[in-house]
């Protein structure tokens, strides 16, 4: 009997090994096209496609903690694609939107996304795809909400 590397057959260990590889290949796009990181692509992703939220909230939306997105929001704001403003419902809070360059930016970077996206899922038949969707959809409602994710 052939012995067998149990890590390598965990579920958990074969989604960590596929993340690395498509973060790795989304970063690499990201900063090849609009020199932004995969972190800072996320948050403007995010901004871009839920509006205005605060720094906590675009943490959850764009899946990491609290502290990466502010970082990201920072250099965002320094590279004049989000602002910051006072919310009118939490005298602490800001909320990010986009400016008018992130919305270009935010363009760009969508069509960015779907296409490595459409890239990553090419060895797929249109019918994996649909089953891979309804799976993940599955295993993630299955687990709940962890806003620790990223």
């Amino acid at each position: 009997m052939k012995n067998q590397n149990v890590i390598e057959g965990l579920f958990t260990y074969r989604l960590h090994v596929l993340k690395k590889q498509t973060d790795r290949t989304m970063n690499e796009a990201f900063t090849d096209e609009i020199a932004l990181t995969l972190t800072e692509a996320r948050v403007l992703l995010s901004v871009g496609s839920f509006g205005a939220l605060s720094v906590s909230d675009l943490g959850k939306a764009s899946n990491l903690d609290r502290s990466q997105a502010s970082r990201a929001t920072d250099i965002l704001e320094r590279k004049g694609l989000v602002e910051k403003t006072s919310s009118t419902t939490d005298g602490r809070g800001v909320v990010v939107t986009l400016t008018a360059k992130g919305k270009k930016t935010y363009t760009r970077a969508a069509a960015i996304a779907k296409a490595r996206n459409d890239d990553i899922l090419a060895t797929l038949g249109q019918a994996e795809r649909e089953a891979l969707g309804k799976i993940l959809t599955k295993l993630i409602a299955a687990q709940g909400d962890d806003e620790t994710a990223g």
